[in-house]
């Protein structure tokens, strides 16, 4: 494999843009034909085995990631369950309210505050 020698040091910020432009093109065209002669390699070996690539290769699935689908429901109401003195509310959701856990203590049940 020759190498050309380029003397990085002699080169202008502009000139060495432009070599890095050039080179970034040039890798992306190998790796396009290196793809492509892989790509013909294996169809041919699918063909001589009575395959298609495609059959051989199946659905590809899709890349996983690690970020979360975010939720349909976000950000919707959720319907008031009790309602309490001084048309105090709670959803069931989350800690109990303190005027819930008051009146659970008098020995009401959180049955009674139902709406």
């Amino acid at each position: 494999m020759a190498k050309t020698q380029v003397n990085l040091g002699e080169l202008s910020a502009q000139e060495l843009t432009e070599l890095i432009e050039q080179a970034t093109a040039k890798r992306a065209e190998k790796q396009e034909a290196a793809k492509a002669a892989l790509i013909e390699e294996m169809s041919d070996k699918a063909a001589q085995l009575g395959l298609s690539l495609e059959a051989l290769v199946g659905k590809q699935a899709a890349p996983q990631t690690n970020v979360r689908k975010p939720r349909g429901d976000k950000g919707g109401q959720v319907a008031v369950k009790f309602r309490g003195p001084d048309d105090a509310t709670w959803t069931g959701r989350g800690r109990m309210p303190r005027w819930l856990t008051e009146a659970i203590e008098r020995g009401q049940s959180k049955e009674d505050f139902a709406v």
